[in-house]
């Protein structure tokens, strides 16, 4: 399904999650949609800062359970002198816990999504962020 094959429209995705099968998952969904340029992988928390200080990123998918730095770690260097938006991020967890969920929605994020999910739901719920994520 290609939403926006116009490349001058086309964004950025980073995918952060230690998980290398849910990257390439996940990959595969925003190269279906046809609205990203690029689409980065970040295995751990660590290399996932080192992107973000790197780049703007339209769309930011994040797990929260990371080695070395996690997804909330990273939720609070986002949007801090920082060119990536809080809007822009996808939390994709395979569970949040209440303490973690309302830690995170007071730190701004709006976006959730708990594996396992599909390709369509998947897909709307970008869309969404794009068309509202300050890009």
């Amino acid at each position: 399904m290609n939403y926006n094959a116009d490349k001058k429209l086309q964004r950025d995705v980073l995918i952060c999650d230690d998980d290398k099968n849910i990257c390439e998952i996940l990959k595969a969904y925003c190269e279906s949609m046809g609205c990203f340029k690029n689409i980065v992988t970040a295995y751990d928390g660590v290399t996932a800062t080192q992107k973000l200080g790197n780049q703007k990123f339209a769309l930011i998918c994040l797990d929260i359970s990371m080695p070395k730095k996690t997804g909330y770690d990273l939720i609070g260097s986002i949007g801090q002198g920082n060119q990536n938006a809080i809007d822009s991020i996808l939390i994709v967890s395979g569970t949040l816990e209440k303490d973690i969920l309302t830690k995170i929605i007071a730190s701004g994020v709006k976006n959730f999504m708990i594996k396992p999910f599909g390709e369509k739901q998947f897909q709307e719920k970008v869309l969404k962020i794009l068309g509202t994520a300050k890009n």
